[in-house]
């Protein structure tokens, strides 16, 4: 039931997209700010992507990522 729980889950917030990726959440804002990780607001709230989360992973992975 939880693993449904969480591929349902459409958008993270940065504070859980920097647990997600292991990382401070000043360093998620500063991908975002720089382009390499893309994000959009909602009211006051940034929101990423799961899909996009996972190909930001790939492209760590394969060292496109600084």
């Amino acid at each position: 039931m939880m693993e449904k729980l969480e591929e349902a889950k459409l958008v993270y917030g940065m504070e859980e997209a920097a647990w997600a990726l292991g990382v401070s959440s000043t360093q998620v804002r500063n991908w975002i700010r720089k382009g390499a990780l893309k994000a959009f607001r909602v009211g006051r709230r940034v929101l990423i992507r799961r899909e996009v989360l996972e190909e930001f992973v790939r492209e760590m992975e394969a060292g496109r990522v600084m």
